[in-house]
């Protein structure tokens, strides 16, 4: 419950403009927890700028997919691509279908090196 209050209040106190990176969001918290901290950086998503990185699918199934964004790297060179301009994607009818298309598709594995 601690992560939860630390999360709650990081978001309840965070200025206009301000960048919060969580990894794996998921972790450490209860099955109960993370739609309401979810929700949460939803309604402050004009406001704050969230980097969140999960692969539960409760985060993949909430988060509108306009909102992802590919992370890509090739030696030191990194850049980041909108999941809305792939293509393939727009396809596809839920955002688990999407993930896990994102996770296959060439764009994924190019950037591993």
């Amino acid at each position: 419950m601690l992560r939860v209050l630390s999360i709650l209040l990081e978001l309840a106190l965070a200025p206009k403009g301000a960048v919060i990176l969580i990894d794996e969001i998921e972790n450490s918290l209860g099955v109960n927890c993370l739609p309401q901290i979810i929700d949460a950086m939803l309604e402050r998503s004009n406001e704050v700028q969230f980097i969140i990185t999960s692969h539960h699918p409760y985060v993949i199934n909430n988060i509108p997919y306009e909102y992802w964004r590919l992370v890509r790297r090739k030696g030191g060179e990194v850049w980041l691509q909108d999941a809305k301009d792939i293509p393939a994607l727009a396809s596809l009818s839920s955002y688990h279908d999407r993930f896990l298309h994102l996770i296959n598709a060439p764009e994924f594995e190019e950037s591993m090196g």
